[in-house]
C-alpha cells in the first residue's frame, strides 16, 4: 500500500471512529434521560422518539462505524504472522457487528452478553500488539482502557435489581458501557484523522 493511499484510509478510519464513539456518548445521554437511572422505563421522549430509538443509536449505529474504523486499520491493527492479534480482532468485530445487528432486528438496546466478549478482544488486541510500533501509547493505552470499561460494565449488570435499582445503576452501567468508551473511541479517531489530515 502506497503512503499516500494508507493515509487517507487511516484519515476515513479515524472519522468513522470518531463519528461512532461521539454519537454513542451523546445518544446514551439522551436515552438514560428518557428510560431513567433504573430498570423501569420513564417513558420519556426526545425530539418525538422514546427509549427504543434512542436505545438503537446508542449501540447499532455506533457499533457499525467503530466496526468500519477497525476494519480500514487492519494492516495497522494486525501485523503479519501474530495469531493472538488475528484472533483478537476478529472477536472485537464479532463483539461490535452481531450486537449491532442484534439491536437493529429487536428495535431495541438488548441485553448486553456479548460486552464480556468485546472487552475481552479489545484488552487481546492491546496485549498482542504491545511490539507494534503503530500501537504505542496512547492509541494502545485507549484500546486498553476501553476493553476494561467493557468488563467493569457488564460485571456491574450482575448486581442483584433490587440493589442496582437503589441507586440508579442503570446509569452508572451506561457510563462504563457507552459513555466513557464513546469518549475513547472518539478521542482515538480524531487524533488518527488530524494527523493524517496534516500529512497530505
Amino acid at each position: 500500500m502506497d503512503t499516500s493511499h494508507r493515509t487517507r484510509t487511516e484519515r476515513w478510519a479515524g472519522l468513522a471512529l470518531m463519528l461512532g464513539g461521539f454519537l454513542m456518548a451523546a445518544a446514551w445521554v439522551i436515552f438514560i434521560n428518557v428510560h431513567g437511572p433504573t430498570s423501569f422505563n420513564q417513558d420519556g421522549a426526545f425530539l418525538g422518539k422514546g427509549m427504543f430509538f434512542w436505545g438503537v443509536m446508542t449501540s447499532a449505529p455506533p457499533s457499525l462505524l467503530i466496526a468500519l474504523g477497525l476494519i480500514l486499520l487492519y494492516p495497522q491493527l494486525v501485523p503479519p504472522g501474530v495469531r493472538l492479534v488475528r484472533a483478537a480482532f476478529i472477536i472485537t468485530l464479532i463483539g461490535l457487528t452481531v450486537t449491532a445487528i442484534t439491536d437493529l432486528v429487536l428495535g431495541a438496546m438488548g441485553p448486553p452478553f456479548l460486552m464480556p466478549l468485546l472487552g475481552f478482544g479489545l484488552i487481546l488486541l492491546g496485549v498482542g500488539n504491545r511490539h507494534n510500533p503503530w500501537m504505542q501509547g496512547i492509541r494502545r493505552t485507549i484500546v486498553l482502557l476501553i476493553g476494561t470499561l467493557l468488563l467493569i460494565a457488564f460485571a456491574s449488570f450482575l448486581i442483584p435489581l433490587e440493589f442496582f435499582d437503589r441507586y440508579g445503576g442503570y446509569r452508572y452501567f451506561g457510563v462504563a458501557a457507552y459513555f466513557l468508551p464513546g469518549l475513547n473511541w472518539a478521542w482515538f479517531g480524531l487524533g488518527l484523522w488530524r494527523e493524517k489530515w496534516m500529512e497530505e
